[in-house]
């Protein structure tokens, strides 16, 4: 069984309380296998169910690993048993909306999900997953309303999922509600460099420049080397029509550059965003030049 859920107290658990949980418990701790590792522990689970033919945990084991592993009939196999063992106990469905996501087959992984999301509703899970079943069938706005509802429900979301929701609203036209995402992202996570970068993106493109400088600045100021942060501020400084400033920031940033020791000041980066200073002051002389 996988580190920290011993296969007998976590189903002892589960018939008490809580089984119905017990998909989800699964397959949140599974480890990420290397393709010799999940062959196995399909091969390990499926010696176990030989031995215990009547318990419906291994099965549900078995179909997620095979499922992940790319064999479908053999995981709705293993599904269809554990609902015959043990009915309405475990998130079958779940399990049979990701199985047939992966396989590409996004109808019936809809399908699966909107059962699941009958019998438990608003699980954050299987909105998710069901979100991304009714963005490939092209069903836009239930997905992103999936999507928005997922987000909100669960607990602890891992940048991933922030990124995935802003993204996906963002690709529909809604820029401003996927800025205040990652927004939402950061603050609750802390300045994870992915959803800063494109959170300043976002706000760029939706002209809130002050939002983008100040979050530029914010991360001029902890990050290890500050001249890349120095060259986008001046950037976006022009981008919001605020040429002498820009000009003035490209200037600091020339300057900061000279004053850097031959090693550093040579360094391919540093030899990168010296001519992009010097081509920026160019473009913003010719810009002014009456």
């Amino acid at each position: 069984m996988r580190a920290g859920l011993p296969r007998r107290s976590l189903a002892k658990a589960g018939r008490r309380v809580f089984l119905p949980t017990i998909a989800l418990i699964l397959l949140s701790t599974r480890p990420v296998l290397a393709h010799g590792s999940y062959h196995e522990r399909i091969d390990y689970l499926t010696g176990e169910i030989k031995k215990n033919p009547s318990d419906p945990l291994l099965h549900f084991e078995l179909a997620d690993l095979l499922g992940q592993d790319g064999n479908v009939p053999l995981a709705l196999e293993n599904l269809d048993r554990v609902d015959a063992l043990a009915p309405g106990e475990f998130l079958t469905d779940f399990l049979r909306g990701q199985v047939w996501l992966q396989a590409g087959e996004f109808a019936r992984a809809k399908e699966a999900l909107d059962r699941q999301l009958v019998s438990h509703p608003g699980n954050p899970r299987s909105l998710l997953l069901r979100a991304r079943a009714e963005q490939k069938l092209g069903q836009d706005q239930v997905s992103l309303a999936d999507y928005r509802e997922a987000l909100k429900r669960t607990p602890s979301p891992e940048p991933d999922l922030f990124q995935e929701v802003a993204d996906t609203l963002a690709n529909h036209g809604y820029e401003k509600e996927a800025a205040q995402v990652l927004s939402g992202g950061i603050e609750k996570l802390g300045k994870i460099p992915s959803l800063v970068l494109r959170a300043i993106d976002l706000e760029i493109k939706t002209k809130n420049f002050d939002a983008a400088l100040k979050r530029i600045e914010d991360a001029r100021q902890s990050a290890p080397r500050p001249e890349p942060w120095m060259a986008r501020r001046a950037a976006v400084l022009a981008q919001a029509g605020h040429i002498e400033e820009s000009r003035t920031a490209w200037k600091e940033l020339e300057k900061h550059l000279a004053s850097l020791p031959d090693q550093e000041r040579t360094s391919h980066a540093m030899t990168n965003l010296a001519e992009e200073t010097r081509q920026a002051l160019a473009s913003l002389d010719s810009k002014t030049k009456p």
